[in-house]
């Protein structure tokens, strides 16, 4: 597991440690209800137990982990139920997001998704699922580049960082992953489309649906998996 931190950035050092044990919970690196312990992380990056406890503090913020009374910080745990409620939001702002974002995009915005699709399928060619999903980030953040709402842009990163997480716990699966793949690409052309065509309120209908689909889609395979399944429904795959 990566321990080497990019001393030449301006960030403090306890971010940098945030960022990075936050990109191994969304990668699966580190397992949901794995313990975060003070002295093995202060050994692993080789810095003090003051930097891990300020990095344990901030990824409590961004939702990633939680502090259990008498046993310490854990990865945060994941469940149906959390799936549902993050997707809903999701659905909610990204909907309204993508609206007003198709209003502002221009040729070059256009162009760049189109770069990302064609990036995506060639992840997929190579089996790639991890890189597809953060192409699959970089996609939907072109996006909301062009939202003019700063703060709802903060909002939905934070929620993809979630997201991010969970989906990692369904992807060790290869085959789901690479199903789930090539039916977002196809979900993806389909939103493109709409942009091409400034058909704004048609981008925010697609955009609710693909987010509810998701949302079925990873509950479906959490539970087939069989992690905890709080809140799952028992129905049929999403096909």
């Amino acid at each position: 597991m990566d321990t080497e931190l990019d001393l030449s950035s301006l960030k403090t050092l306890s971010s940098l440690i945030t960022d990075r044990l936050a990109e191994q919970i969304e990668q699966g690196l580190l397992k949901p209800g794995e313990r975060l312990v003070q002295v093995e992380l202060a050994r692993r990056f080789n810095v003090s137990r003051v930097a891990i406890r300020d990095a344990l503090m901030e990824l409590r913020r961004r939702g990633l982990s939680v502090n259990i009374p008498n046993k310490g910080d854990i990865v945060r745990p994941v469940s149906c139920k959390t799936v549902q409620e993050l997707f809903e939001v999701r659905r909610i702002t990204e909907s309204y997001a993508v609206q007003t974002a198709c209003a502002q995009m221009d040729a070059r915005g256009i162009a760049k998704l189109r770069k990302l699709i064609k990036e995506q399928e060639a992840n997929i060619r190579k089996g790639d699922i991890a890189k597809f999903i953060q192409k699959d980030w970089e996609f939907h953040r072109a996006i909301f580049e062009y939202c003019p709402n700063d703060q709802l842009k903060e909002v939905i990163e934070f929620l993809w960082s979630r997201t991010r997480q969970a989906r990692s716990v369904a992807q060790s699966d290869v085959e789901w992953g690479q199903q789930w793949a090539t039916a977002s690409v196809a979900r993806h052309k389909e939103l493109l489309a709409a942009f091409e065509s400034k058909n704004c309120s048609l981008a925010a209908e697609i955009t609710s649906r693909i987010i509810e689909t998701a949302s079925k889609e990873l509950q479906e395979e959490l539970r087939r998996a069989g992690w905890d399944t709080e809140g799952c429904t028992d129905s049929d795959p999403v096909p």
